[in-house]
This record gives structure tokens, sequence and C-alpha cells, in this order.
């Protein structure tokens, strides 16, 4: 599906993406979050077929909307394996017909060849804009990423609201939780075997398991099913943003222990520190020193038994110290809302000249 805008103009921006809810991709939802934030100017394309086959007629059906601007979100579950997206890139270079923009949200998890392809594709971009500045840095270092193109750091925001008023630690229903997708590679194997050993140390703690099963994933989904059962944990899908918040607003602690460690864009450990949740993850390359007052670290190994075990008996002043530190981290590291992060989109793009405040 795409959207066409009759009007183009000098002002017209296209915003691709391979997703878009319902779904199931972050980048999918974030790119929803940012347009409805967005000026009149800016124009959602969405396309779920991107196959060489389709790539003709893509491409025209966006030169229709006449934009200055395309920016192409990347990766979403929509593109696939698709070297269709890098290819309206270097169609925007060829034809000088709109300025190419890459948006990476990820680069270091993706594979030898995905990097290669979009380190390539940065030589024909006009901007590449990323989500943190360990995913920039890394982008950079590879020996094929352009060292001409500009690049830009706009911060993510979490897309579950925060409660107003979070219940205490001590009062909460849930003990330890995970919260996020429902595929490989998430840290979830490693959330279930510790759990095991957790349930086995204290067989009164209240596990759960709250996120969402991406298509082509059913298979995972169904065996995190089957060890949710095992150990005696329950399992909850298919709730709304608003619904989202108020069962992370009943956890104690988010136990995240994602195989690269923790970064600033995890928007699952965003979720958590906003409803005050006590967020247990691990450290990588990636992680940010301002967001470490915020955590309880863990190494996603069968001794996080006794980090957990510890950190559920945290006083109550201990628990609202780490509380308020992912408050601080909140209020002072992220862009305020999505209408900033447009306004951050506008400036770096040059389509604004005034403070993106």
């Amino acid at each position: 599906m795409a959207h066409d805008n009759a009007r183009g103009g000098d002002r017209a921006l296209a915003m691709v993406t391979g997703a878009y809810p319902p779904d199931v991709c972050g980048v999918g939802d974030y790119t929803s979050r940012l347009m409805a934030a967005a000026p009149a100017s800016w124009q959602p394309f969405v396309e779920r077929d991107w196959s060489p086959r389709a790539a003709p007629n893509i491409l025209r059906r966006l030169l229709r909307l006449r934009p200055r601007d395309v920016v192409v979100q990347y990766p979403t579950q929509g593109y696939g394996w698709s070297l269709v997206p890098h290819l309206l890139v270097v169609a925007g270079w060829l034809t000088r017909r709109y300025r190419p923009v890459l948006a990476l949200h990820e680069f270091t998890s993706l594979t030898g060849k995905a990097q290669l392809a979009l380190a390539l594709a940065s030589h024909a971009a006009a901007q590449v804009i990323f989500t943190t500045a360990a995913e920039r840095d890394r982008a950079r270092a590879h020996r094929l990423f352009s060292s001409r193109v500009p690049t830009t750091v706009i911060g993510i925001l979490s897309n579950i609201p925060f409660a107003p008023h979070p219940p205490a630690f001590g009062v909460r229903g849930i003990d330890v939780a995970y919260f996020g997708h429902i595929r490989p590679n998430k840290g979830l194997e490693a959330f279930l075997n510790v759990m095991t050993g957790l349930r086995a140390a204290d067989p009164a703690v209240r596990i759960a398991v709250i996120g969402e099963v991406p298509n082509g994933y059913e298979a995972f989904g169904d065996m995190v099913a089957e060890r949710c059962r095992d150990i005696g944990a329950t399992m909850t899908t298919g709730l709304d943003d608003a619904q989202a918040g108020a069962a992370l607003a009943d956890v104690r602690i988010l136990y995240l222990p994602f195989p690269d460690g923790v970064s600033a864009r995890r928007g699952s450990v965003l979720a958590g520190l906003g409803n005050g949740v006590i967020v247990a993850t691990s450290i990588g390359d990636a992680t940010p020193s301002a967001l470490l007052p915020a955590i309880v670290t863990c190494a996603g190994t069968f001794e996080d038994v006794a980090v957990l075990r510890r950190t559920l008996r945290l006083s109550a002043t201990q628990a609202t110290s780490l509380q308020q530190a992912g408050g601080d981290y909140i209020n002072t590291m992220l862009p305020r809302d999505w209408a900033q992060v447009a306004a951050l989109y506008d400036r770096a793009l040059g389509r604004a000249a005034g403070p993106a405040c």
C-alpha cells in the first residue's frame, strides 16, 4: 500500500517503510508514531511487496509523490532480505528527482552482507540518520561506508505510554517479566533458562512473558508458550499500547538479557523505566554510560538467579532510588515527544530554520 500525495512540491517528504501497524515491527510502529506527529507535507509510503519484480512499480509510485526528500526507514519486517530499499536510495542519487535519506535503526546486529549493502548505499545517500551514537560510530567504522555522507543521531521514544503514578515496587503483582517481541536473538532463550532456575530456588515467584509474536516466528512463539507452561509463567500477547503500559506498571523487575547488551535503542527498556520497573539487563559495547545508574547488571547466565533474588529483596528506599534514576534517564536523554522527533528530522534535512524545541 502506498499513499499518494497529489500536492508534491518543494516541501514534500516521503517516508518509506516495509511495515506499518497492525504489522508487528518495531520500526513500523516507530514510523507510524512519527508520521502521526509530522507536518502535513510528510507522506507515508507503505509497501509490503519488496520483490525485484515490484521494484519498477514502487519507484513509479514514489516519483508520482514528487517528493523533495525520500527517507527509507531500515530495517523493517516487510523488507526481508530485499535490496529494493537500497535501490531507492541509488535511484534518487542517479535521477536527481529526490534527495535519498537512510534512517538506520540497526547496523551492528545485521549480517555481514546486509552491512555491506548499506555501506555501499551510503555513498548514494544525501544523509544518514541513526538512532544511537554507537550505531553511527560502528557504521562509519565499516571500511566501505561513506566517509563523506552527513550523519545525524536522533534518539527514539518508547511506543508504550507511561503510568502517571506507577505503583510502589513492593506491591506489584508480577515479580519478574520479559517484555518485547517474542522472537530469537532478543534474549528470550536465556530468560527462560534463568527462570527455570529462579522457579527452583523460589517456588512462589511470579513470572510473566509479555509481548507479540512477529509474522514468521510462530513456531518460536509456540516453543516459548510451552516453556512458560513448564516453568509456571504466564504468557500474554495481543495487548494494545495502553494495556501493555498497564501490564508493565504491575511488574517489579524486567529481566532482559540481550545477547549484545542493552543500548539506547531498546524500546522495551525505555518502556520499563518509564513505568517505574527495575530493569535487569546485560551490558555491551553500545550501552550508554548514562543508563548505567538506572539498571541492574546481569549476565544472561544462571548466576542471574542470585542477582534477581537480591533485587526482589530491595528495600523501598533502594527501589525508589533506581526508579528515580530511570526517570532521570528518560527525562534528560530522550526527545520530549514525537513532535520533537519530527522537528529533529526536519532540522537534520534542512527543512526547518528554527530550533527543534
